[in-house]
């Protein structure tokens, strides 16, 4: 089984910092990153990062503090 994990970031500039901290603890479990990027004229203030992980626990893990962040929501593709 395969999980692809969808977070939609709100209000970057605020929420980024700590956003980034969540990710760098759990990046030896992250074998998929990408980033989607909002632009246009300006630079939006909300992005789309796609996350596959190593197994559901640390998956787990990770959306749970990601929620501890206002501003995020979080939605899976399974396979």
């Amino acid at each position: 089984m395969t999980v692809i994990t969808g977070i939609k970031l709100n209000d970057k500039e605020e929420n980024s910092l700590e956003f980034q901290k969540i990710l760098s603890k759990y990046n030896c479990d992250i074998k998929l990153r990408i980033g989607i990027n909002n632009t246009g004229f300006l630079c939006s203030s909300t992005g789309i990062i796609l996350l596959q992980t190593d197994n559901n626990d640390t998956e787990l893990s990770l959306e749970k503090e990601l929620l501890n962040i206002s501003g995020i929501e979080i939605q899976r593709m399974i396979f």
